[in-house]
């Protein structure tokens, strides 16, 4: 059984990973509905193998996994994001080079 916080921590971690993967939103609004434990730490463990080198499922708490998880998915999602403003501002950058 999910306690509160655990619940918001997945919600939370669920929502982020949508910007990348549009299964999540679906996982968002199954977690009253699906509160096996272990259910979400089989989730948690998809999205580590998708955003970093690590390749078997997490082992642990749940608690101590959601902490690892949402650290690593911002982090992720900041790496990526800054990746494609900076090709954009180049994009823009050659553009207006071009122009001149």
């Amino acid at each position: 059984m999910l306690n509160n916080n655990q619940i918001n921590s997945l919600k939370n971690i669920y929502q982020l990973f949508s910007n990348i993967f549009d299964i999540a939103s679906a996982w968002t609004n199954e977690i009253n509905e699906k509160d096996e434990i272990n259910d979400h730490i089989e989730r948690l463990s998809i999205i580590m193998r998708m955003i970093s080198d690590i390749k078997e499922d997490i082992e642990g708490d749940l608690d101590d996994i959601l902490i690892i998880v949402e650290e690593n998915l911002k982090e992720f999602i900041l790496q990526k994001y800054s990746k494609d403003n900076e090709s954009e501002i180049d994009s823009e950058s050659d553009h207006e080079f071009n122009n001149y």
